[in-house]
């Protein structure tokens, strides 16, 4: 279900280090009260960049025959993409594996939404889906209640 721990509260937690050796001090921006899996600020940075990267490379690929600089928009994009990763590790706010989850979710987000695009779907499209992910919610949380997950950790 992906209850994703925070750094700053597993490091303390886990017994592996007292407050005296790790002093951990908390500012505003690690102040985080939800789960850290995944990271959602690697996925929508990959979401909101992918339609803008696919097209500067389209537009380098009509200008030019070069392999590499038809590289260059998505190096800029992985570079972007590990130096928000690095700076959400940095402020213990995630770990490495949120964060390289969030950005492929965010990655597959905007090339999905790139492939199929929400204004082709009719409204009833829309009302299904709504009323699909509503009843798979409401099925998961019973689930998990009945198995005994705690769901206010």
């Amino acid at each position: 279900f992906l209850f994703g721990e925070r750094p700053y509260w597993w490091i303390h937690e886990s017994g592996l280090s007292s407050r005296e050796q790790l002093p951990l001090r908390q500012f505003p921006v690690t102040c985080e009260t939800g789960p850290g899996d995944p990271s959602g600020h690697c996925m929508i940075l990959g979401a909101a960049l992918w339609p803008i990267v696919t097209a500067l490379t389209k537009a380098v690929s009509r200008s030019t025959q070069s392999r590499l600089l038809k590289l260059i928009p998505f190096l800029i994009y992985i570079l972007l993409l590990v130096a928000m990763g690095l700076s959400r590790i940095f402020v213990l706010a995630h770990f490495p594996h949120q964060v390289i989850t969030g950005s492929l979710a965010g990655m597959a987000l905007g090339w999905g939404l790139q492939r199929w695009p929400p204004n082709f779907f009719k409204s009833r499209f829309f009302l299904a889906m709504a009323l699909g992910l509503l009843l798979s919610a409401l099925t998961l949380h019973g689930l998990a209640t009945a198995a005994g997950l705690d769901l206010d950790w």
